[in-house]
């Protein structure tokens, strides 16, 4: 059976990552429209853009990560890619809060076949060393996605409406879906020369047992799970970014939309790469390895994130901060997944990669966003700057995910060579 080159995977599903992106970030790029549009509070925006997203995302990613553990990997990615398309399109015929709670509900569902999927199959094509560099690449479609959503939504939101743009964007990611269903899957395990590597095909119940087993045996891969759950409540909170610029700091929709998707396309690409190779590249210089890499980042991009909040957008310091805004977002990627991967057996690195997502999206996440919602309705509502203090207090959060990555250090390595030798 003929496979494509590597690069060919991680480009191909860089660009399935790109639309994921940016279909995920529509909603949030025209939210000053939509929600007047629909009359909505707050609250219910954050539960929009969180919750009812999140929740179906992270559940579903369970099934998906276990259906990819012992099924095609390619086709159920594929029939993700084309559900969260047609759902894209149908946000752009909504009438009412209801069918956007549909919508955004099945767009979770779709797009929680792609990542454990691709992930899991990155992994068949890229050996252990070049890992945490694929992994950057492929969440290139973060900064990316958002970005390109954010430009989209600037300059042919006003030409066409916010409708035809959702409409546009679901034909064409339907297409895509279809590309997907027909390519083929690289074989499983094929660089992972272990013991473990015997091509047996795991029942369910094996799945799902030896997943808990690896959680329960790996203190280090349970605090780079949680580690990653506190650095996604700052990025839940992010839903009200352009509410926050537009409310509170005079930008015009499309000015901030315009501004950010470029700082965003900017920063978070030289992020999602200096943070993937720069972990490939130093981690082994550390006792802790690439935990003890991140946590030095970390204790360096935080500070430098917060004051964002502070300055005032006529400076230079603003789009300085602006800038390590975005390379913060997508930094931890590459080195995360590249971690989870290491301290994963092969057969069920789809499974537990979706627990990651379950974990970092309705726990990190959907806690963002809702808890932002809610203090800006209900507890800074009375301030002068409710987004503001509702942000940075959501935003302090991300400390505690420093304090596990430097706890999950101490065991890493020997946590990944008992994976190794399994």
């Amino acid at each position: 059976m003929k496979i494509y080159s590597p690069h060919f995977y991680l480009a191909f599903f860089l660009l399935l990552n790109i639309f994921n992106f940016v279909d995920r970030n529509l909603l949030i790029a025209f939210a000053p429209q939509i929600k007047a549009d629909f009359n909505l509070t707050n609250v219910e925006w954050g539960l929009l853009t969180g919750v009812y997203f999140l929740f179906f995302y992270s559940v579903f990613g369970i099934f998906m990560g276990v259906l990819g553990d012992k099924f095609s990997r390619m086709k159920i990615a594929a029939a993700g890619v084309f559900l969260w398309s047609l759902m894209t399109a149908f946000t752009g015929i909504a009438k009412n809060f209801s069918h956007l709670i549909v919508a955004r509900a099945l767009i979770g569902v779709g797009e929680s076949a792609l990542t454990p999927n691709s992930i899991s199959m990155l992994s068949d094509v890229y050996d252990q060393s070049k890992r945490g560099t694929a992994s950057a690449i492929y969440y290139l479609g973060i900064p990316l996605g958002v970005g390109f959503g954010m430009l989209i939504a600037a300059y042919f939101g006003p030409m066409v409406g916010w409708r035809t743009v959702f409409i546009s964007l679901g034909i064409i990611g339907m297409i895509l879906g279809v590309i997907t269903y027909f390519l083929i899957e690289p074989i499983r395990g094929k660089l992972d020369h272990s013991i473990q590597n015997d091509h047996k095909i795991m029942s369910i119940r094996e799945i799902i047992s030896l997943t808990k087993s690896t959680l329960y045996k790996s203190k280090s891969l349970t605090f780079v799970i949680v580690g990653s759950i506190f650095l996604h409540i700052p990025l839940g909170a992010g839903n009200f970014e352009v509410l926050w610029a537009v409310n509170e700091r005079g930008f015009s929709s499309s000015e901030y939309n315009s501004l950010f998707g470029i700082f965003f396309i900017l920063g978070g690409s030289v992020g999602a790469i200096l943070g993937g190779v720069l972990s490939d590249k130093l981690s082994h210089y550390f006792k802790g390895g690439v935990m003890s890499f991140l946590t030095i980042s970390y204790l360096i991009l935080t500070p430098l994130t917060i004051s964002y909040r502070f300055v005032e957008p006529d400076t230079f310091i603003f789009y300085f901060t602006l800038f390590f805004i975005s390379l913060n977002v997508t930094f931890f990627y590459g080195p995360v997944f590249a971690s989870v991967q290491a301290l994963t057996p092969v057969k069920i690195r789809s499974t537990m990669v979706a627990i990651f997502i379950l974990g970092v999206n309705i726990i990190g996440m959907g806690v963002g966003s809702f808890v932002t919602g809610y203090l800006v309705d209900y507890v800074f509502n009375n301030s002068s700057a409710p987004y503001t203090y509702s942000l940075i207090t959501i935003g302090a959060t991300g400390i505690i995910s420093i304090i596990c990555f430097y706890i999950s250090g101490y065991s890493y390595k020997k946590d990944t060579h008992i994976v190794v030798n399994s």
